[in-house]
């Protein structure tokens, strides 16, 4: 007896490798036992400015390897990275480095990954960036990276992509399998010392992260599953931090900084949407916090696409239009089944996500409805090609000034 044909065949797809994922709370002591074990010769550590202090995990690593007369070679990353910041450093290293390390948020995790990739062949990497280098292919050796958030938003940690800027030209790319963490060791206890403000808008651009990958047009099972565990493990997050009970608030760290982890793994297999899509060239025209970005774009973007989508009568908009009532019930359980109605709540859901934890908006980082056009000219590449509907100029713009 023959079986009845699938009315949705699974498309073909292919998922990246994965970094081997360390997680426990505490577990920052074992990874002190492992690098000395390991890497007992030449190491390079990049941080960020506060992490290096007296009293930060950052200050504590650096001691302990010093105590082993392991040769290190330490480097601080403050803001977004630059190439020639990156280049800069690689010059620095020693070719017979055993490892790099890095320590901190998506900008530190982004410089180290760049660095590791490049001290072996000492090459620049305006050789390899996308879109503004040389176009040469990546055909080195690097040295292994070992990643260390201490933030709970971009996911580099499980990436392979490196990303660059410099301020008023571009935000771009330097992206190899080679590139990708051989260890990611996640904390979440390293979470309690970032500043509740970043940790917010951290949270809110893995959540759009997550949500992006979730509809994006190149989503495929194993990222939806994914991608939908960091949503459930982000709803309620925040609350959780902020309980006075220890043990909840232990909770709310440990599932914001897995969310995370996650939706940098969705990202890479499945892409992003119109919010990254945008995100890209506000940050390379504005010293605007891609968190707050990400948070402020999330639900006018969101909104942009669900009524393009019910204008939009094929399989693929049903399919997109169903999962957005699912993040709707996720979000917001107990709500009554008309789907209009549910769309329009995942609307205000956000919406007060927004309100509650990124209230500020972009105006305060320099956007004005007058300066807006540089972003739309370019932000036609890369996250937005994923987007399940396109968005034309106008619906954007409309998006961008009800961020401001």
């Amino acid at each position: 007896m023959s079986l009845p044909a699938r009315s949705n065949p699974i498309s073909p797809f292919k998922f990246a490798p994965m970094p081997a994922i360390h997680f426990g709370w505490g577990i920052r002591q074992q990874l002190i036992e492992f690098l000395i074990q390991n890497f007992s010769k030449k190491l390079v550590v990049i941080t960020g400015k506060t992490l290096a202090n007296q009293g930060y995990f950052g200050h504590e690593l650096l001691k302990q390897l010093h105590a082993q007369n392991i040769s290190l070679q330490h480097f601080i990353i403050s803001g977004e990275p630059s190439p020639e910041q990156v280049d800069e450093i690689v010059q620095q290293c020693n070719c017979n480095t055993q490892a790099v390390v890095g320590l901190g948020g998506g900008s530190v995790l982004d410089a180290a990954k760049a660095i590791a990739g490049l001290i072996p062949s000492q090459t620049s990497v305006m050789d390899y960036l996308e879109g503004v280098g040389l176009g040469k292919p990546f055909n080195m050796d690097t040295c292994p990276f070992i990643a260390v958030p201490t933030t709970a938003g971009t996911g580099s940690e499980t990436t392979k992509n490196a990303v660059l800027s410099k301020l008023g030209q571009f935000k771009k790319s330097f992206r190899d399998d080679k590139l990708l963490a051989k260890h990611v060791w996640l904390d979440p206890e390293l979470l309690t010392t970032c500043p509740k403000e970043t940790l917010y808008a951290t949270g809110l651009d893995a959540f759009t992260q997550l949500l992006e990958s979730y509809t994006t047009l190149k989503s495929n099972p194993m990222t939806d599953a994914l991608s939908w565990q960091g949503m459930t493990l982000f709803q309620g997050a925040f609350e959780k931090i902020d309980s006075s009970d220890k043990s909840i608030q232990q909770e709310g760290y440990s599932n914001l900084m897995l969310a995370a982890s996650l939706s940098g793994i969705t990202l890479a297999n499945a892409g992003l949407g119109a919010v990254h899509g945008l995100a890209g060239p506000i940050g390379a025209f504005f010293k605007a916090p891609h968190g707050i970005v990400c948070a402020r774009l999330l639900a006018p973007i969101t909104q942009m696409n669900i009524e393009t989508l019910l204008k939009t009568k094929n399989a693929e908009a049903k399919r997109c239009l169903e999962k957005y009532q699912k993040i709707s019930v996720l979000l917001a359980p107990n709500q009554t089944q008309d789907s209009a109605f549910i769309l329009k709540a995942l609307i205000q859901t956000l919406n007060k996500l927004t309100l509650r934890y990124a209230p500020n908006g972009l105006a305060e980082h320099g956007l004005k409805a007058n300066n807006l056009h540089n972003i739309i000219e370019n932000c036609r590449s890369g996250s937005m090609l994923g987007n399940p509907v396109e968005l034309n100029d106008q619906q954007l713009l409309k998006a961008l000034k009800r961020a401001l």
